[in-house]
């Protein structure tokens, strides 16, 4: 391209030729997909005015036909655009029939000229321009000679001075579009070149940049990899040693007179077959960077290693964590022990999540006495196990359980088994940190039949309380009238009618005795302990 030579400015490639192209091609495309189906819904809002319905569909609809019939069988070529150009004028031509010559449809003309500038062709607008001179000289003179049903104009005469002045001012027109289609193409690539020149000049200074950066990101490495508290070594391709900091001299005892320059698997033969050495392999292999865990037998000591593939070799971190495994090893031990504890008890015991209230674990003796199974649980929550009426309490409960002052916690609540019925259990919690998660292990005691038994045996007194006073009370009064009615009888012996009416006396009053005795004989029997 010479506008790309102006200026000492470097040329732009055929690539970049293209790739500006084709953004330009593409974007006008995309405009024209919009424009060329509003041109032929225009004809179809045109037709209701005179009833060209067969124009507007038929002319419109070969004029999209021809442009995207062409643009399809050969997208590579750019004949479809001069195909728009023609069918750009058609169009004019289609609406200026339509509505009999109406002035205004001229300038369709002008609306096609002005999008083809898009493609930045200025060639684009030759057919454009034959076509309107071409429809103007035709039409024109078809209408002047008397022809019928031109509908070029709605003037009764167009003479050849206002045909010449009228082509002159379209073809201005048309001259006018291509020459702004013609800068904007040179415009574009001026200042394509520049930015082209701008990214060279960027890429220059960032290189110089980067040189510079790099002098003293080695300096600044090194004395990162110094101070850093992880030991850190690197190798090359060959696993020979190029770096080993002071850290690694220390966590490893061994100095960097032995180790920098000598192959890592000669000074470590010990190591070989060890995860360190697969995982190293695996490392340089796969290109993915690794971490895990390693003991080294002869320290006796466990490294937690991270390894970074490069295309300089293999750079590995590493530190010791030997008191860390063994703390490790003792939380196991204990947990192992928590669990046996947890698991053998013969009574319910859960861990529950103080944040979210959902059962997080479960022994057995929890799932046998409340009748879930260890699924269903862990699906559940402690609401789930109180009855409706209490879930408020257990809100003001839960409140208390999550104050900082609270460690352990005791009370007697109401549960619900899974087959509904309710029994009271003696609550003991306390707060763990169970898999990370704040949480309290809760052991239940049912004592809902010492509590039945202890309600029963409260009853039995309150009736044993009632038989005392009865005895005090009640059978004296019918026990004095038979002690009062003895001597009375022995006194008429000889009146037989006061006799008989003692007798009788003597009668009811032992009745009322025995009905007495048959009331506390009731009330002396054992209370029922099984309320349910």
């Amino acid at each position: 391209m010479k506008s790309a030579l102006m200026n000492n400015q470097p040329p732009i490639s055929d690539n970049q030729t293209y790739a500006f192209r084709f953004e330009v091609k593409k974007r006008s495309d995309q405009l024209m997909n919009y424009f060329l189906p509003c041109h032929f819904l225009v004809g179809l809002a045109l037709a209701g005015f005179y009833g060209t319905w067969l124009i507007a569909v038929g002319v419109g609809g070969l004029c999209l036909l021809a442009y995207y019939s062409v643009k399809i069988a050969l997208p590579d070529s750019s004949l479809y655009q001069y195909i728009l150009s023609v069918v750009l004028g058609i169009f004019m031509a289609q609406f200026i029939y339509q509505m009999h010559g109406l002035f205004e449809m001229h300038f369709f003309a002008f609306i096609g000229s002005a999008l083809l500038i898009t493609y930045q062709k200025w060639k684009l607008q030759i057919p454009i321009t034959i076509v309107v001179v071409v429809h103007h000289a035709a039409l024109g003179y078809l209408q002047d000679i008397g022809y019928p049903q031109v509908y070029f104009t709605q003037l009764d005469y167009f003479d050849v001075q206002t045909f010449i002045i009228h082509v002159l001012l379209a073809a201005v027109i048309f001259f006018i579009c291509g020459l702004w289609a013609y800068q904007l193409k040179k415009y574009s690539e001026i200042q394509l070149i520049q930015t082209i020149q701008m990214a060279e000049l960027q890429k220059e200074a960032q290189l110089s940049i980067e040189r510079r950066k790099s002098a003293e990101a080695l300096e600044e490495r090194n004395t990162i990899l110094e101070s850093i508290t992880d030991a850190f070594f690197a190798v090359d391709h060959n696993w020979m040693v190029t770096y080993w900091n002071n850290m690694a001299e220390k966590v490893l005892g061994m100095p960097k007179n032995k180790t920098l320059g000598y192959h890592l698997w000669e000074v470590y033969a010990d190591s070989i077959g060890s995860e360190s050495y697969r995982k190293y392999h695996e490392a340089i292999e796969t290109g993915q960077a690794v971490h895990f865990e390693d003991y080294y037998a002869p320290l006796e000591k466990w490294y937690e290693i991270s390894a970074y593939p490069s295309a300089n070799g293999l750079s590995v971190y590493f530190k010791d964590i030997t008191e860390r495994k063994l703390s490790e090893i003792l939380l196991m031990a204990s947990e192992k022990k928590y669990s046996e504890l947890f698991h053998l008890s013969p009574l319910p015991m859960w861990v529950f999540d103080l944040d979210s209230t959902r059962f997080i674990d479960v022994n057995e003796a929890a799932m046998k006495h409340y009748g879930y199974t260890r699924s269903e649980f862990l699906s559940m929550t402690i609401r789930d196990i109180r009855p409706a009426e209490d879930l408020a309490m257990l809100d003001d409960t839960l409140l208390k359980l999550k104050s900082p002052k609270r460690f352990i916690h005791k009370g007697i609540f109401r549960h619900k088994k899974k087959n509904g019925q309710i029994i009271q259990v003696d609550i003991q919690s306390t707060d763990i940190h169970y898999k990370g998660k704040k949480a309290k292990v809760v052991l239940a005691n049912d004592i809902t039949e010492r509590l039945n038994y202890i309600k029963a045996i409260e009853s039995q007194n309150e009736k044993l309380k009632e038989i005392s006073w009865m005895q005090s009370h009640v059978i004296r009064a019918p026990l004095a009238k038979i002690i009062g009615l003895i001597p009375l009888i022995n006194d008429v012996k000889e009146n037989i009618v006061e006799r008989e009416k003692m007798l009788e006396y003597l009668l009811l009053s032992a009745n009322e005795l025995d009905e007495v005795i048959g009331t506390i004989t009731a009330k002396t029997s054992v209370v029922e302990i099984n309320n349910s």
